[in-house]
């Protein structure tokens, strides 16, 4: 009965994410004459987290790393396109839950070129508060994990040309499912499993007007687990992004992404019986 339940509520929150992202998208007036670049991509994370104690607390820190081609010609790793960190900090609300911030954020970012009055568009840095809130839930022994992860950012972006720093926010949605392949428990060492998500951005603030819909990330991709509490995964990415407030020019990025995850440090290589049943991890 618990499992058909489960069942209903993610079929439920499948549709109405379906239905949120559509509205979205197609209220912001589009006008005919809609410019998409398309762009060739390469992207990298590397993420590491440590939960204390009773597994209440904990904290963690990220990196990204992005290529990209430019006139979408050449190699995805030809132009620098983002390097960013994050610290994180983590209160776990049940082994399914878990609320995390990072306080401050630092990006840099090469705009993407896809006509010729972009060369002169200067990179710009951000620092970024972010809230973030996730839960999981389980199918089939554990075989089936869906996430559901919701953030809220303060973005302060500095550009050259600019004296005072842009304040924006947004609104991100993300839904992701884990499929084990070669065994059920997700945090199992030596698992292999396939994931896939998809997630929307949505700008807030007074100062919208073009461009509420900011973005849309999809992502598929193969993982695997290693020494208890590391993986690694390969990912197809397909992001479409609005382009600044035009309203009418958009970036499509596609391309692979690298990335590399410890769940958590003091698990790595332990021997297996000691490895806690339950353990929390984005």
């Amino acid at each position: 009965m618990k499992t058909k339940n489960n069942l209903k509520f993610n079929y439920f929150t499948i549709i109405l994410f379906l239905i949120i992202f559509i509205t979205k998208s197609s209220s912001q007036e589009i006008p005919d004459q809609k410019i998409i670049y398309p762009h060739s991509v390469f992207w990298s994370k590397t993420e590491v987290n440590e939960l204390f104690g009773d597994y209440t607390y904990g904290a963690g820190l990220d990196f990204v790393y992005r290529r990209k081609n430019e006139f979408n010609q050449g190699s995805m790793f030809d132009a620098p396109l983002r390097e960013s960190i994050r610290p994180w900090f983590h209160y776990q609300f049940s082994p399914y839950a878990r609320f995390s911030i990072s306080p401050l954020g630092y990006m840099n970012t090469n705009e993407y070129v896809g006509k010729p009055e972009d060369r002169d568009r200067p990179s710009y840095y951000e620092y970024r508060t972010t809230f973030q809130f996730f839960h999981h839930t389980k199918q089939l022994n554990g075989r089936i994990m869906h996430t559901w992860r919701y953030r809220h950012e303060l973005r302060w972006q500095h550009h050259q040309d600019e004296e005072d720093a842009r304040f924006l926010t947004r609104f991100r949605f993300r839904y992701r499912v884990r499929v084990g392949i070669n065994k059920e428990d997700f945090y199992e060492n030596g698992i292999f499993y396939a994931a896939v998500s998809n997630e929307f951005g949505l700008n807030l603030g007074k100062s919208v007007v073009m461009n509420t819909f900011n973005q849309n990330r999809l992502y598929v991709g193969l993982g695997y687990r290693f020494l208890n509490s590391a993986r690694v995964e390969f990912r197809y990415v397909d992001r479409f992004r609005t382009r600044g407030s035009t309203g009418f020019e958009f970036d499509h990025g596609r391309g692979i992404m690298l990335g590399l995850y410890v769940d958590q440090i003091s698990l790595l290589g332990i021997g297996s019986d000691k490895v806690p049943q339950v353990r929390f991890s984005d």
